[in-house]
């Protein structure tokens, strides 16, 4: 991205909740525009040492206290998300020195505004579709900047870990937010719609928000016409639209782009789309959907169907999306980013072709959990096999003031008197030595949970473990 098309330099922000997982490369992408950024976040002030904290710095933004020192006159804005508390030091200084308060979504859509931007939005999957639209542009010499919800691995010129690339062009790649109602904020050259379901607001709410973003899209957008939620979605007429579909899907026959001659692999996908072979080296039917859409994407921006598939081929994924840490006596330890029902239920489809899968699943909030309830009971239930073994983790605190009455127990209760393997661990040890004690070849073992930085880690450990029963050295099949 050219400083002239985003003149930041002189400018100044402040990111308060900057470690939150959408926070930290906004801010990060900012510094590395040229303003001068500072951040503060409650687990800093706790004294937790997080990866997330090192990439900041690295970027040049100063971590600083979360007790409102760090909004000083002179700031342009404060930057923020949905996660912080009205309650927060930063936002009363904010409003004694008069400085304007933006939710991140908001910020993000005003500097997208400026450039010839991408915008994926959906309520699944479009971090991992985000991540290989920006690869297929970058292999195509489109020379994108990239912002997205998750770390692309093995990206051309991103800044570590991966969830933001700085490029040289106009094109600006970038991952929306449909929780806080700032998709509808967006004015893209290009908008994808990968799916609907019921996640952060009910379908009705984020239908009439997708309605919104394809009203304001400037040149074209793409739609996934495979799930039947997006059919409701107005689309204005003034929009050439392409859409895109899974052979199989619903009304796929009437779609511009299908995949079809479907192959799923143990760890791959093949299928062809607009007469050309696509071969992804990650597993199960939703990357081909992923897959099929970031191509007719890729397409919309002028670039050929032949080229944008071959191009996933080298996709090296993105970081807690089914990720592989490693294997140990025929046991394979994957990290996902699964947290609601339906991100579940899609991860375990995708990890199904083989033997026992144990789950270890952490809540990610209070909130979202009660939300979910009843749908993760039903998508445990439908979901998992007789011998599958569910060890849930109590419900991850990120503390402030959320109604603590619901505990893992309530998921765990229903779901064992409908004879599933499920129990609440109240520990990461216990939960490591039932997996070491059980897990046999064959099986695999998933961490998924959302917000807690530690669970990769968590993941890495496990497979330690495991490699320590077999007698294997830690590093010798692990898989980063």
């Amino acid at each position: 991205m050219k400083s002239s098309h985003l003149p930041l330099t002189g400018r100044r922000y402040h990111f308060s909740g900057v470690g939150g997982s959408g926070m930290a490369p906004m801010a990060q992408l900012t510094a590395l525009l040229g303003a001068r950024v500072t951040g503060s976040d409650r687990n800093f002030d706790r004294g937790l040492e997080l990866p997330v904290f090192d990439g900041l710095v690295r970027a040049g933004v100063a971590l600083v206290p979360q007790d409102g020192s760090g909004v000083e006159p002179g700031i342009d804005a404060l930057i923020h998300s949905t996660a912080v508390e009205s309650t927060n030091p930063d936002f009363a200084r904010a409003e004694a020195l008069g400085i304007e308060r933006i939710r991140r979504g908001s910020f993000l859509s005003r500097l997208a505004a400026e450039r010839r931007a991408v915008a994926i939005a959906g309520t699944s999957g479009k971090s991992t579709v985000t991540a290989m639209i920006a690869h297929i542009l970058v292999d195509s010499g489109f020379d994108p900047s990239f912002l997205g919800g998750g770390a692309a691995a093995g990206l051309d010129g991103a800044f570590p870990p991966g969830s933001l690339r700085v490029g040289g062009s106009d094109w600006f790649v970038v991952e929306t937010d449909e929780s806080d109602g700032s998709v509808a904020e967006f004015t893209p050259a290009i908008a994808t719609l990968t799916n609907l379901t019921r996640d952060h607001k009910e379908v009705d709410v984020t239908t009439e928000l997708f309605a919104r973003l394809l009203e304001q899209t400037r040149e074209r957008a793409v739609l996934h016409v495979g799930d039947p939620a997006l059919a409701a979605v107005d689309r204005p007429d003034h929009l050439p639209i392409v859409t895109v579909a899974v052979e199989g899907d619903p009304v796929w026959m009437r779609a511009d782009l299908v995949a079809s001659s479907v192959q799923l692999d143990p760890g791959a996908v093949r299928f062809r789309i607009g007469g050309a072979d696509a071969r992804v080296p990650f597993p199960g039917i939703l990357t081909v959907q992923n897959a099929a859409i970031a191509v007719a994407t890729a397409h919309a921006a002028g670039i050929p169907v032949v080229r944008a598939a071959g191009s996933l081929a080298t996709f090296a994924g993105v970081r807690r999306r089914l990720e592989r840490i490693g294997s140990a006596d025929g046991i394979e330890v994957f990290d996902d980013f699964a947290h609601n029902p339906v991100k579940i239920r899609m991860a375990v489809e995708a990890l199904r072709p083989r033997g026992t899968l144990w789950i270890f699943y952490q809540p990610h909030g209070y909130g979202p959990t009660r939300f979910f309830r009843d749908e993760l009971i039903e998508t445990f239930q439908e979901a998992l096999r007789p011998d599958d073994q569910l060890l849930l983790a109590p419900i991850y605190d990120a503390g402030g003031t959320a109604d603590r009455t619901i505990r893992s127990e309530d998921i765990a209760r229903p779901l064992t008197e409908a004879n599933i393997h499920a129990k609440v661990v109240p520990s990461r040890d216990e939960a490591t030595r039932d997996i070491v004690a059980g897990a046999r070849h064959g099986d695999r073992v998933v961490v998924m949970g959302a917000r807690d930085d530690t669970l990769p880690s968590f993941a890495r450990e496990i497979l330690a473990a495991l490699l320590a029963r077999t007698g294997e050295p830690a590093a010798g099949r692990a898989q980063r």
